[in-house]
């Protein structure tokens, strides 16, 4: 069960990238309560602590390069709840209705 609603979905995780390296990598936007990670898949659920530090992750850490790997990260679906087997909060923090970002990410400074 998570301690939080503010949940990133991370894809394209290198295999040699341990649980213990994502959630070093997100602790720089601020405090992380859980990992998991599925190898299988390339892909992580990382649950934030406060709503500002999802955000700020979500903002800075997309596309970046970890052990050879591009990130994708966005904001975790029902579905990824699901693949996962985790519950999800009822009051779910999801600031865009759908993995399609691109007028919000047309809109950040740093996109291309």
């Amino acid at each position: 069960m998570t301690k939080s609603k503010y949940v990133l979905y991370v894809e394209n995780i290198s295999s040699a990238t341990r649980s213990s390296d994502v959630k070093r990598e997100f602790e720089y936007a601020g405090p992380v309560y859980e990992v998991e990670r599925d190898y299988k898949s390339r892909s992580a659920l990382v649950e934030m602590k406060k709503a500002s530090d999802a955000e700020y992750a979500w903002k800075k850490m997309d596309g970046i390069s970890v052990d050879g790997r591009k990130w994708k990260i966005d904001y975790a679906t029902k579905e990824d709840f699901k693949f996962f087997g985790w519950k999800l909060p009822e009051d779910m923090y999801t600031p865009s209705p759908s993995r399609s970002r691109s007028p919000i990410r047309s809109t950040r400074s740093d996109s291309p």
